[in-house]
């Protein structure tokens, strides 16, 4: 197989691109990372630092491949709408463009199941299920709007939309690092007891339902649920994590309308001095209050996927 992998420097990308060349595969690595494609070169993969959503820059280093993996993104839950529009949404389109424009058989494009999320308890979600209109952030919103794009335009080249929930493991820097910075402040809140249901996928288990999609037949315009289908409650969560990390933190319970209040305030007050992310978010409340469980059912059946890796494993990484 040859591919390109975007964001082949980043959490998702890099384990990809591990497996791929433990597949023995022929791998372009698009990325910023300068200091992990000078990595990559010396392990025969060639690499390119460039802007996605520049499209003449992006065709100067594009060449036809068997499968073209998206896995960069904006991933942040805060920031300018625009930004995350550029970032998600144009840069898949200047990709799709060009896969069809050369001849790629099959675009793989990592989203993500926030694009689900509307602050309530939901559980066996199916790829079929209704989405909220309003989305949980802007993130969720460009990852929306990126799938929809690339289903409607596509004409020549596949695609295929998998959706990982929580993924966790080695380079994570999204969920134990934003658990990180509340239990620097010494405290953790448990929303209603910390008894919310929450899906997690080990990373290297993400990037095998990528490979098996790229993989898979008769799966063109369909989309994918990927997760560990070992759904732990935040509590029990909590106690996989590093001693490090959790030694000397009270944990205390909170309702979630207080807690949400609270992160409603702080969200109002950045805004108004034009400060970065607060520590605790309304979508970060949400998502350690409210369960979210998916149906990987067809991920199972139309990729054959299984997860190999433990997510407790993920945790203590």
């Amino acid at each position: 197989m040859r591919a390109i992998v975007t964001g082949g420097t980043g959490f998702v990308g890099g384990h990809l691109v591990d497996l791929l060349l433990e597949r023995e595969c022929e791998v372009t690595v698009f990325g910023r990372n300068l200091e992990k494609l000078a990595q990559l070169s010396k392990r025969s993969v060639e690499v390119f630092c460039v802007d996605l959503t520049d499209l003449h820059a992006l065709r100067t280093v594009f060449k036809s491949v068997d499968v073209v993996f998206h896995c960069a993104a904006l991933s942040d839950a805060w920031g300018d709408y625009k930004l995350f529009y550029t970032q998600n949404v144009i840069a898949s389109k200047n990709l799709l463009s060009l896969c069809e424009e050369v001849g790629v058989a099959k675009l793989i494009y990592v989203s993500s199941t926030s694009v689900y999320f509307d602050f309530k308890h939901r559980f066996n979600i199916s790829e079929d299920d209704a989405l909220n209109s309003q989305f949980a952030n802007y993130y969720a919103r460009s990852k929306r709007e990126a799938e929809v794009l690339l289903l409607k335009t596509k004409k020549t080249t596949q695609v295929v939309i998998i959706r990982p929930r929580g993924i966790l493991g080695k380079g994570d820097k999204s969920i134990k690092p934003r658990l990180s910075r509340i239990m620097q402040t010494g405290f953790f809140p448990l929303v209603n007891g910390g008894e919310a249901i929450v899906d997690l996928t080990h990373v290297k288990n993400v990037a095998l339902a990528l490979l098996l999609a790229a993989n898979a037949n008769n799966v063109d315009g369909e989309c994918f649920n990927i997760s560990n289908n070992d759904p732990l409650s935040i509590k029990e969560m909590l106690k996989y994590l590093p001693s490090d990390l959790i030694e000397n933190v009270k944990f205390f319970n909170v309702s979630y309308r207080i807690l949400f209040f609270i992160a409603f305030l702080l969200e109002t007050y950045c805004r108004l001095l034009r400060l970065n992310e607060p520590v605790i978010t309304k979508y970060s409340v949400g998502l350690i209050g409210k369960s979210q469980v998916l149906n990987i059912t067809a991920a199972r059946e139309k990729l054959k996927y299984e997860p190999h890796h433990s997510i407790r494993d993920a945790l203590r990484d």
